[in-house]
C-alpha cells in the first residue's frame, strides 16, 4: 500500500526522496495557522515539530502509526494518548546535541562578557573614553560550571567548559560516577548541594511533571551571589517570576535563555528589557547541519515504521507489537 505522511512543513527535496515508492505527502499545503491539521485525516505518520500533539489531534487520523519528533524533547506529544491508540512516538536525541551545546556555550560567553550591555551602550553612547574602566566581565578560567543534567548535551557542554579551564560539577541522578569521571566532571548528590558552588548554572533536563519549575525562588536563593544562569533546555523548567526577582534583586549576575515559557515570550516580558539577559527564540539547534541531521533522523524513523522495522529511538517501547499489528491490518485491506 501507499502510506501518507503529514508534515508541519516540507523537508528538503533530497530528504523527501526517502518516501519514493512508499508514501505520499499529506499537508502542509492545505493547512493554515488557524487550522494546522486540515491535511492530517488519512495520514499514517506525522513529523512533529512545534505543534501540540494531543488526543484530539490523534483522533483526526485514526490510521496514524507513528509520530516522529524533530528534536530530543517530546513534551509537546501526549505519549500516553499515543500509546493508548497504538501509535509509536520517536525522537531524535542525537540530532540537536552539538548545535545546542555550542549555543549554550555561546550564551554563557555572551552573558559572562556582558556583550548585550556593551552592544547597547556603544550604539547609544558611542566610544565613551571611560568605558574600559567601568566594564567588568567574567573570566571563565578557574570558575565552576554547575550542570543540571549530564546527558548528551550536558556532556558536550562539559567538554567545552573543560577546554576553557572551568571546573565542572553536575547533578544528574541517572548518570553513573564512572560516566561523570570520564567527562572530568564531579558528580554532586543533590541539586541543593550544586547550586551554592557554581559560578554558572546551566540546565539540561527534559520537561516532565517532576521537573516543571525546578528552578524556583528557593533554588535561585541558593545560587552563589553574582552567578550566571543559562537555560537552553525548556522554558517550563524555570519559574520566570522567580528568575526576574533574582535578577532585579541583584542576586544573579545575568542570564542567557534560548527558551521561555510561553514561547514566544510576550513583548512586555521584563526579561526582554534587561541588559543583563540575552534571549534567543529557541533556535539553539537551528544550524544548517543540526537541522538537517534532525530532519533526516526524524523522517528515516517514519520510513522504518512504515516498513515494519522498529525505529532506534522509540519512546513508548511497549506499543511496538500493537503498531506492527495495526500496520499489518492496514496492509491487508
Amino acid at each position: 500500500m501507499t502510506y501518507r505522511v503529514w508534515f508541519e512543513w516540507l523537508l528538503p527535496a533530497d530528504l523527501m526522496a526517502m518516501l519514493d515508492g512508499l508514501a505520499t505527502v499529506a499537508g502542509p499545503a492545505t493547512d493554515t495557522p488557524a487550522t494546522p491539521f486540515v491535511g492530517l485525516p488519512g495520514a499514517h505518520a506525522a513529523i512533529a515539530s512545534g505543534l501540540r500533539y494531543d488526543a484530539a489531534m490523534m483522533d483526526l487520523a485514526p490510521e496514524l502509526l507513528v509520530i516522529s519528533r524533530t528534536g530530543i524533547g517530546y513534551d509537546n506529544v501526549d505519549v500516553a494518548a499515543a500509546t493508548a491508540r497504538g501509535i509509536a512516538v520517536c525522537n531524535t536525541p542525537d540530532g540537536p546535541t552539538t548545535s545546542t551545546a555550542e549555543h549554550t556555550f555561546a550564551l554563557l560567553l555572551a552573558v559572562a562578557k556582558k556583550l548585550k550591555r556593551c552592544d547597547t551602550d556603544i550604539r547609544s553612547l558611542g566610544g565613551r573614553r571611560d568605558y574600559y574602566r567601568l566594564h567588568e566581565g567574567l573570566e571563565l578560567l578557574g570558575t565552576t560550571l554547575g550542570l543540571v543534567g549530564l546527558g548528551r548535551i550536558g556532556g558536550s557542554v562539559a567538554r567545552f567548559a573543560r577546554a576553557f579551564g572551568m571546573q565542572v560539577i553536575a547533578y544528574d541522578p541517572f548518570i553513573s560516577d564512572e560516566a561523570a569521571r570520564a567527562l572530568e566532571v564531579e558528580r554532586v548528590p543533590t541539586l541543593e548541594a550544586l547550586l551554592p558552588r557554581a559560578d554558572v548554572i546551566s540546565l539540561h533536563l527534559p520537561l516532565l511533571p517532576e521537573t516543571r519549575k525546578v528552578m524556583n525562588a528557593a533554588r535561585f536563593a541558593l545560587m552563589k551571589p553574582g552567578a550566571l544562569f543559562i537555560n537552553a533546555a525548556r522554558g517550563g523548567l524555570v519559574d520566570e517570576a522567580a528568575l526576574i526577582e533574582a535578577l532585579v534583586a541583584g542576586r544573579l549576575g545575568g542570564a542567557g535563555l534560548d527558551v521561555t515559557d510561553p514561547e514566544p515570550p510576550d513583548a512586555s516580558n521584563p526579561l526582554l528589557a534587561r541588559d543583563d539577559v540575552i534571549v534567543t527564540p529557541h533556535i539553539a539547534s537551528a544550524t544548517g547541519v543540526g537541522k538537517r541531521r534532525i530532519q533526516d533522523r526524524a523522517l528515516s524513523q517514519v520510513v522504518e515504521v512504515l516498513r515494519g522495522e522498529r525505529p532506534p529511538h522509540l519512546i513508548n517501547t511497549e506499543v511496538w507489537p500493537r503498531v506492527l499489528a495495526r500496520r499489518a491490518a492496514l496492509s491487508s485491506r
